[in-house]
């Protein structure tokens, strides 16, 4: 073995961090335990030799039973010395796992902050590519449906050009909003582009996607401080569809699309 090639601990470099702690940690307590075992057992051989010798005479002398003592304090602050070493050990793995959930908790919320779309604070494309098709996978598995239910902004075109993009950033960010309240907590809400949101909806049928629809188209009507802001009611325009067991997402998606623009061809004009 080269200086280079080090022994490694198996354990170590493939358990999650929590199982390297508790390793440590065990490892510190047999020692513990070990050495405890073994000042236990010194000691009472130590005493039974000395005053239950077969004579009725001791049978060390003075001088060397002196010696042993010392030698049984030794171990004494030996075990003294060890657990004063696992105390401060303790406190440094505690002090080590608390850095390392706080850093854990930054992790986690950079990868939060990568899954949201930063205008509107619903999830975005790329959390939609890592999701979904897990979701189309597990419909497939269990037969159980999954909706779509894609939502999009009414003249939202001319929101931004007579009342500024900073009004239709607001708008749209009020609607994202309104859209994941209207969604149970295994739902998702997707921005899919420009002024188009995606709610995806699973083990959801055609007829549960019909009530979050007027779910939303409720909580929309209610909100008259966007009216207000507006000057004039704020309407979306709805497509749904179901996937179908076998089939594709993309068809799933265009049939929603499809849906949306008959909902957008149906309505009457401004």
């Amino acid at each position: 073995m080269t200086i280079e090639e080090k022994p490694r601990d198996p354990l170590l470099e493939t358990a999650q961090p929590l199982e390297v702690f508790r390793h440590l940690q065990r490892r510190d307590w047999e020692l513990w335990s070990i050495a405890l075992l073994m000042l236990t057992v010194f000691a009472g051989g130590l005493l039974a030799y000395y005053y239950w010798g077969t004579t009725q005479e001791r049978v060390l002398s003075p001088t060397a039973a002196r010696y042993i003592w010392l030698v049984l304090f030794g171990l004494i602050a030996l075990v003294i010395l060890l657990n004063i070493y696992l105390i401060a050990r303790k406190r440094a793995l505690t002090e080590l796992w608390r850095r390392y959930l706080l850093a854990q908790q930054d992790l986690d919320k950079e990868r939060e902050q990568g899954m949201l779309d930063p205008l509107t604070q619903i999830y975005n494309r790329r959390f939609f590519d890592e999701t979904v098709p897990k979701e189309v996978r597990r419909s497939d598995r269990t037969g159980r449906p999954l909706s779509f239910l894609l939502v999009d902004l009414d003249d939202f075109k001319k929101i931004n050009q007579e009342l500024g993009h900073f009004i239709g950033d607001e708008v749209l960010r009020a609607v994202a909003g309104i859209v994941s309240d209207s969604l149970r907590t295994t739902d998702y809400a997707f921005r899919w582009g420009g002024d188009e949101l995606l709610a995806v909806l699973p083990e959801t049928p055609p007829e549960g996607t019909a009530v979050v629809a007027g779910r939303l188209q409720k909580k929309l009507a209610s909100q008259t401080y966007l009216h207000e802001r507006l000057g004039r009611p704020l309407t979306i325009s709805l497509g749904q569809s179901t996937y179908v067991r076998g089939g594709s997402l993309e068809a799933a998606i265009e049939e929603a699309e499809r849906s949306l623009t008959a909902a957008r061809a149906a309505r009457p004009a401004s």
